[in-house]
């Protein structure tokens, strides 16, 4: 039986973004934008797929409300828009594949060769078809 989607390790291009360390927390471990998110019971893949759509310095300002959110002594609290500036640099540019259900989208761009080859193979046999209509 497969594991359920929020049991499984997401493989994206959102990854770089989750797993950047955003500040090193009292104990002396690094905060990960994923820890962060999911410590305030937000969905990380989600909320990365949302921020990735959006220009950069509101997806930091957005994030750095987020951030701002998590539990801290104030005189602890680390420079939320900073840390947020640093990680919303890797989010992939003009959006992600992950959507922000926290499925991954088809790829868009250059089409497959299996796609040029159903195009091709389509094509000709409507110009087939069409020959033998007109004869």
């Amino acid at each position: 039986m497969p594991l359920r989607d929020e049991y499984t390790l997401h493989q994206s291009d959102l990854s770089a973004f989750l797993f950047a360390p955003l500040w090193e927390e009292k104990n002396g471990t690094p905060l990960s934008v994923l820890s962060a998110l999911a410590r305030l019971d937000i969905d990380p893949w989600a909320e990365a797929a949302r921020l990735a759509v959006l220009p950069k310095d509101v997806a930091a300002s957005a994030l750095a409300i987020i951030l701002r959110r998590l539990p801290m002594e104030q005189s602890a609290m680390p420079d939320t828009g900073a840390a947020a500036e640093r990680a919303v640099t890797l989010l992939p540019a003009g959006g992600s594949e992950t959507t922000v259900e926290g499925t991954v989208a088809p790829r868009r761009g250059r089409p497959t060769l299996g796609q040029w080859v159903a195009a091709v193979t389509a094509l000709a046999l409507s110009a087939w078809i069409l020959t033998a209509l007109l004869s």
